[in-house]
């Protein structure tokens, strides 16, 4: 009977409430892998002004340590401000300002997408709910209400573009942040600039 008890004790404390859950993956081209970096413009593509320099501040001082000389887009670019759509004209022009500038890789970092999911709580209530008696013809659950939370998820992404390689239009690497449930939002943050310091390792 205590052994039962304490087991009953156990399954409340580890699914009362939801853990954030926080995953990363990486992707990097032949390019990335041998081409050495000299020079990054770093730009956090955000409304939020003093996210985008804590972010940018922060990933330039880690890549500083790397040997990377590494420009901040809102000291380097004060008056590109943050827009949801940028005409194809406002981008060559800025591709013409880094390249009058030396520069020829951009790291971006920018918000993919947020998704509000409603999801069966992990409750005492629901895995009650789920055992049922033996049956070969599965258990009748159509009357079952389920205890539910909304699940918040973000996913994050950094992604380094060559801009002097212009026949393909898409990154040479990217490192992706996938977070759920997270108490602050400076977690996802923390993750990100972990990311992109793993991927950039073998750069120094």
């Amino acid at each position: 009977m205590k052994k039962i008890t304490l087991l009953v004790t156990i399954i409340i404390l580890s699914i009362s409430c939801s853990s954030s859950n926080i995953t990363a993956s990486q992707w990097m081209s032949d390019d990335f892998k041998n081409e050495s970096i000299d020079i990054m413009l770093i730009y956090a593509n955000t409304e939020d002004q003093d996210l985008q320099k804590d972010f940018e501040n922060d990933t330039a001082d880690m890549l500083t340590q790397k040997g990377i000389t590494s420009y901040k887009m809102h000291e380097v670019f004060p008056d590109v401000t943050y827009k949801e759509v940028r005409t194809q004209q406002e981008i060559n022009t800025f591709i013409k300002d880094c390249q009058e500038k030396n520069i020829s890789k951009i790291l971006f970092a920018s918000q993919k997408s947020v998704s509000i999911d409603t999801v069966a709580t992990k409750s005492l209530h629901n895995y009650m709910n789920s055992l049922q008696p033996l049956n070969i013809d599965g258990p009748d659950q159509k009357n079952i209400e389920y205890d539910t939370e909304e699940v918040t998820t973000y996913i994050i992404e950094a992604a380094v573009y060559d801009i002097e390689k212009t026949k393909e239009d898409k990154p040479i690497a990217t490192t992706t942040v996938t977070a759920s449930n997270v108490k602050s939002l400076d977690q996802i943050k923390e993750r990100l600039l972990k990311e992109i310091k793993i991927l950039f390792k073998n750069k120094s």
